[in-house]
């Protein structure tokens, strides 16, 4: 929420009300930083004046931070050096025309390696308008945040994001049918024009609402941004990176926050909430000797379409959504060991500690099983079993348990669990499945 002072040091004071607002102030601290300008910072707000907010600080500050993004600055840099290669002259003239932008500026102007200072006349004179034409129309830029046409606009009747934007005078899919507007509630500040600077990722950005007090909001982004901007070459996306984040920092995230989350294919932002017992979860997968990053493998479908399994685990963990599809669908593909790690983690989803003694049962009664029956009975059996249990038919999965009981002359003492509940025993079937098989190492190492 925004409110005017007066009879103070500053005239503005911007509270953390709703995501937006934290958003804002986010950004706003970053530009004040950037810029030496004083500000206060509470618990509960941050107040500064409205006079220290201009078009050419904003411009400043978005070159800077977001730096060879923009082709002028590429262009600037390459011709800052004395002597030029081939392939600099020829990456000059590829940002001269890299967009309208570029275009509308230098025209048909070509760098031949001797007129430099013509083309940084050119660049420095109109500086301000690559910045924010620039900005304001990149797809993930400010185009990825809000409505283009409202850059720099006082306070208005509808919220300048996407997603809360009505074009009043050109009612289409952003109304339902029978909209009325008078009855239409929103609330626009200027301030949203920080909005963007508050996200970090690639495609798809994220913003933590670590609201509890504005240091703390200050503190989570910079722990965001360090996490998102250092991602090392085995993550694929953000988001892994930022589950990553939770995961390896400990002063990352430490109560219930609600993430937005914003995709450049997106004209919306999504709401993700995060609470602190899932959280919890994540951060003791490293204590509990899950190896998280042998999930970090994309499973084929089709030609084009490929099932992030890191990603899809990290979600069903926030979401409290148990293992048993991924597991059930990887026992199919006999991938043994992602299977032991979905396990262990869904062992720590429901919470069962003492399960560890059980699951070591089933584990050991199947390697009996291997050592006594044949190859192709082994095979058969495994089959029968999982088919059973992914077709949920559990009395089924049972009479097969017990048949292969009897036939290898081993007792199941993990099988009175199901009988008693088979869904919430279902990780000691898996077990079972997993081990069943004559390769003493297929469990523990094969990371197939």
């Amino acid at each position: 929420m925004k409110t005017s002072l007066e009879n103070r040091n500053y005239d503005t004071m911007l509270e953390p009300s709703d995501w937006r607002f934290s958003a804002a102030i986010v950004g706003l601290m970053q530009y004040f930083d950037y810029h030496n300008i004083q500000y206060e910072m509470n618990d509960d707000a941050i107040l500064y004046n409205q006079i220290d907010i201009t078009e050419d600080r904003y411009l400043n500050f978005v070159e800077n931070k977001y730096g060879e993004r923009f082709h002028h600055k590429v262009i600037e840099n390459i011709l800052k050096e004395s002597e030029l290669s081939d392939e600099q002259i020829k990456t000059v003239n590829e940002k001269l025309k890299a967009n309208t932008v570029m275009k509308n500026v230098f025209g048909k102007t070509k760098f031949n390696g001797s007129n430099k200072e013509m083309i940084l006349n050119l660049l420095n004179e109109n500086r301000d308008s690559l910045i924010k034409e620039t900005f304001r129309l990149k797809s993930d830029m400010y185009a990825d945040y809000a409505n283009t046409n409202q850059i720099f606009n006082e306070s208005q009747g509808y919220c300048r994001l996407l997603g809360y934007y009505i074009d009043s005078g050109k009612k289409g899919k952003s109304t339902a049918y029978n909209f009325v507007m008078n009855n239409f509630v929103s609330q626009d500040i200027k301030e949203f024009d920080f909005i963007p600077f508050a996200f970090y990722g690639d495609r798809e950005t994220f913003f933590i609402n670590d609201n509890f007090n504005i240091s703390r909001l200050k503190i989570t982004s910079k722990i965001l941004e360090k996490s998102l901007k250092n991602k090392d070459e085995k993550v694929k996306n953000s988001r892994q990176a930022f589950f990553k984040g939770i995961i390896e920092s400990s002063d990352f995230i430490k109560r219930d926050v609600e993430v937005i989350v914003k995709n450049v294919d997106n004209d919306f932002f999504e709401t993700l909430y995060i609470r602190k017992k899932n959280i919890d979860i994540l951060k003791s997968l490293s204590n509990n000797n899950v190896d998280y990053e042998a999930l970090n493998i994309l499973f084929k479908v089709t030609e084009k379409f490929y099932r992030n399994i890191q990603c899809e685990v990290m979600n069903d963990i926030l979401n409290d959504i148990y293992l048993d599809d991924l597991i059930e669908l990887f026992l199919k593909e006999k991938r043994a060991y992602i299977v032991s790690q979905l396990i262990k983690i869904n062992i720590l989803m429901r919470g069962e500690g003492n399960m560890n003694d059980k699951l070591k049962g089933a584990y050991a009664c199947a390697k009996q099983v291997a050592g006594k029956i044949e190859n192709n009975k082994i095979e058969s059996y495994r089959q029968k079993l999982t088919s059973s249990v992914i077709f949920k038919d559990y009395d089924r999965a049972c009479q097969i348990l017990l048949q292969l009981s009897n036939y290898s002359n081993v007792e199941f003492g993990f099988v009175y669990d199901l009988f008693d509940s088979f869904e919430d025993n279902k990780d000691l079937v898996y077990t079972f499945i997993n081990a069943l098989s004559k390769d003493t190492n297929r469990n523990d190492n094969a990371k197939n």
